[in-house]
This record gives structure tokens, C-alpha cells and sequence, in this order.
């Protein structure tokens, strides 16, 4: 399937599901939790908050488009554009380019994805920074792209803290995080 053809794409009246077209095939998964939520909304707020403070771009969430190509447009929880790169922020159709830093929340369901198929994606399409936020084992693992492919350069749990290669400055503690 297309762009074009998942976003004529009918959704039943009532459907709360989350569609994301990756590879060309529909992935359709149930709205995230409370508990899921809640640590998106404290993550990107202090994401939002430290991007600017220092006027260094811009941080979006979930429900939005990332159009990667023509057969990709997942919908990360959250992901940040730098003001140099505002350029692929379409008020049209969400974002068409590859965003510098996306954040994915693990849920019952969607491990499978953000682990690989989305990683994979992310990578191919040039995402400078990539973190996994595990919210069962309290965790977070930041993927940086090193000659081109991700490289894992930080893995943080319970108390320890997080610095961002793309965030210059940012640090998070993630006992902060995961109350």
C-alpha cells in the first residue's frame, strides 16, 4: 500500500486503533495505556521543555505521520525536529523527512516493532538518534547512528541517568521518569 492509498484508507466509526503504514503493510494496534501515556507526556514534557529553553527546535508526539517514503509513515511517541530541518514540517501532511531524534515506549504489543522492523526503518532513513523506553525493566537505551548504523551508546536504568547526542546538554534522570 501507498501514502496515498493509507490515508484514503476508510476507519470504521468507533475504531480507536492506531494505524502506522511501515514497508507498504498496514500495522494496526490498540491506543496506548494510562500508565504508557503518562510516561510519554512526562518524557516529552521535559523534552519539550529543555528544546525550548535553549530554542534548539521543536518536539512532537503521537498521534502524528512521519512520512519516510511513499510506503513508510509510522507514528513515533515522540520525536524532536531541529530548527535547521523545520523545513520537513508540512502542515498539510505531518512530517515528510526523517525527524533527528525519535522516542519509541514500549507497550505489550508493539516490542516486536520497536526493536526491529521500526529500528531498522529509523536507520535506513538516517534518524540520528533512536531510544527505546522500556517502561517494565525501567529503561532506556539510546541508539546513535555511527557511520551509518545504529550503534547502542547508552543504556540507563532504574537510577541511573540519560545524555542525548542530538540534545546536547539534556540530561535525564530516570528515576524522575519511572515514579
Amino acid at each position: 500500500m501507498t501514502y496515498a492509498e493509507f490515508k484514503n484508507m476508510e476507519i470504521p466509526d468507533g475504531d480507536t486503533s492506531i494505524y502506522e503504514l511501515i514497508n507498504g503493510e498496514i500495522v494496526r494496534r490498540a491506543s496506548p495505556n494510562s500508565p504508557h501515556q503518562i510516561l510519554s507526556e512526562k518524557l516529552s514534557r521535559r523534552m519539550g521543555n529543555f528544546v525550548e529553553e535553549h530554542d534548539l527546535g521543536q518536539v512532537l508526539y503521537a498521534p502524528l505521520d512521519v512520512i519516510l517514503d511513499n510506503v513508510s509513515a509510522p507514528q513515533p511517541d515522540i520525536l524532536f525536529i531541529s530548527k535547521a530541518r523545520f523545513h520537513i514540517i508540512d502542515p498539510k501532511n505531518g512530517i515528510v523527512g526523517a525527524p533527528d531524534l525519535i522516542v519509541e515506549i514500549l507497550s505489550k504489543g508493539t516490542g516486536y516493532l520497536d526493536k526491529g522492523t521500526k529500528k531498522d526503518l529509523y536507520e535506513r532513513f538516517q534518524v540520528k538518534e533512536y531510544w527505546i523506553v522500556d517502561p517494565i525493566r525501567r529503561s532506556i537505551e539510546v541508539y546513535s547512528l555511527v557511520d551509518g548504523r545504529y550503534k547502542l551508546v547508552s543504556f540507563s536504568e532504574e537510577e541511573d541517568k540519560i545524555t542525548s547526542g542530538v540534545l546536547i546538554g539534556f540530561e535525564l534522570k530516570l528515576s524522575t521518569l519511572f515514579t
